[in-house]
């Protein structure tokens, strides 16, 4: 008893010391924290051993028996640990559930066939012949079971898709959440969980959407017409793309024509963005801005030929009704105002509708343009540089104008203009006004007149956007100086 003393007087402290050092650190690591128990076990079965030292007899074997389950614990929760740690670190991902579960399950029957063999004398090899054929028996019986299980750590060997992947297994896509020993489960788009056994899974080809972690592209496709010159289409698609949120702008969409089709020439737009998860949206506002540009521009898209459709043609009293609405607005401009009747209805035949959709840049601050604006329906919002930030000064509505330096006098947009709301907007370009001018030179003088009467009266305020006040220059000097400029950008 003395030697078995003499033991215990520093394997006791040693052990105890052992079990609170990691019982402190299961607090900083908690991956640590399954240890505890086991440890905690085979250190008092450790300790009953080193007090009954080599005393022999059924007790000592019982006691043997008993540290050698809490070390079998102790060994196969830390080698489930070591498994984690070692997946993680070579993949760069969560090691799944099912690597700790197949590994324990292994250990554990290892383990106690050696314990049935070493304390209760039970032979192995008879039953190994056996186990032939109750596996067969229990093979055919769980054949799907089975084949889950291996399929699943066929999935997790191979490693075709991890947590967090968009995939498309067979016809279905979706967000892969979990591969347990059975089944996938993925959450598909419309938010629903969806779960796939794994043997299902292992026998279709698998999408990985996600992988490569480079940059995605997608590709959307619409029609235009035979009448408009594919320049042009690849002009207006381009800028078109500039304004689409989410859009790789180091990789430059590629745009072209894929066929002649019997109704309309198909173009192809293949695009590059970082998220797989924002393809829809991205295409979505892609499809929705192709409808506003193509509008805008005077490109068709042609209706199936194949389809019999009835259009309706618009009555003679709509665009009597649209230059009715648009010769009054113009009345209400001042700038306008020294044009007769007649040159004013001349006037409002070279203004062409479009349209603009919410959130839509119209002119930008610092660009060239010589478009002149008004607001039939919709509201715009008006944006200008202020301290190197962006702030908005106005909100337009219909009736209000914007962009009249630019189209009078060539100067660059000094304000950026957003559509508030979808918005109808009147507008003429020089070439459209140029022919008023040249018709009636005279007209220059007055709307010099009016301009400067307006840059000293009405200088940056709301309503006049894009004047340029000059102080210390009177009202003589500046309309001068505007009808220098005008005449000069218009040739007259």
């Amino acid at each position: 008893m003395s030697w078995a003393m003499a033991n215990a007087a520093w394997f006791v402290p040693a052990g105890l010391l052992v079990v609170l050092t990691l019982a402190r650190l299961t607090r900083l690591r908690p991956v640590l924290r399954p240890l505890l128990r086991p440890l905690a076990l085979t250190y008092v079965a450790s300790t009953s051993l080193a007090l009954i030292g080599s005393a022999g007899g059924s007790r000592w074997e019982w006691l043997v028996l008993a540290l050698a389950v809490p070390v079998l614990m102790l060994f196969v929760r830390a080698t489930v640990i070591l498994l984690h740690v070692v997946f993680r670190r070579s993949q760069g991902v969560p090691a799944p559930a099912l690597l700790g579960s197949v590994a324990s399950v292994l250990l554990y029957g290892l383990g106690a066939g050696v314990m049935a063999h070493r304390w209760f004398g039970v032979e192995l090899t008879p039953f190994l012949a056996t186990s032939a054929v109750v596996g067969a028996v229990l093979g055919l019986a769980l054949q799907d079971t089975l084949g889950n299980l291996f399929s699943g750590i066929a999935l997790h060997t191979e490693a075709p898709f991890r947590v967090g992947d968009w995939v498309r297994l067979g016809d279905r896509d979706g967000r892969v959440e979990q591969v347990s020993w059975r089944a996938t489960r993925l959450r598909t788009w419309f938010g629903d969980t969806l779960t796939i056994p794994n043997n299902e899974v292992a026998r279709h080809a698998i999408l990985n959407y996600s992988l490569p972690r480079e940059a995605h592209s997608r590709v959307v496709q619409f029609g235009a017409s035979y009448q408009t010159p594919p320049n042009k289409v690849f002009s207006v698609l381009a800028h078109l793309l500039e304004q689409v949120e989410g859009l790789r702008r180091d990789l430059r969409p590629v745009i072209r024509i894929i066929a002649y089709q019997d109704f309309s020439m198909l173009y192809e737009v293949r695009y590059f963005f970082d998220d797989y998860e924002d393809h829809r949206r991205i295409e979505g506002e892609i499809l929705r801005l192709v409808w506003y540009h193509f509008r805008r521009h005077g490109i068709e898209i042609p209706y199936p030929v194949r389809n019999v459709f009835v259009r309706h043609v618009e009555g003679p009293t709509e665009p009597a009704e649209t230059a009715s609405r648009l010769e009054r607005a113009l009345r209400g401009i001042d700038l306008f105002r020294p044009l007769s009747d007649e040159e004013l209805r001349a006037a409002a035949q070279r203004f062409r509708l479009v349209h603009y959709a919410a959130g839509e840049k119209i002119i930008e601050e610092g660009s060239p343009g010589d478009s002149f604006f008004v607001i039939d329906r919709g509201e715009v919002d008006v944006f200008k540089l202020l301290g190197g930030a962006s702030r908005q000064i106005a909100r337009l509505m219909e009736g209000q104008f914007f962009g009249e330096m630019a189209l009078l006098t060539g100067e660059e947009r000094t304000a950026t203009v957003v559509a508030h709301t979808d918005v109808d907007l009147f507008t003429i370009d020089k070439a459209g006004f140029e022919r008023i001018l040249v018709a009636n030179p005279s007209v220059a003088v007055d709307i010099s007149t009016i301009l400067s009467e307006r840059r000293e009266a009405l200088s940056q305020a709301e309503g006049d956007i894009t004047a340029r006040f000059e102080p210390g220059t009177s009202r003589s000097e500046v309309k001068q100086r505007l009808l220098a400029r005008i005449r000069s950008y218009f040739g007259v």
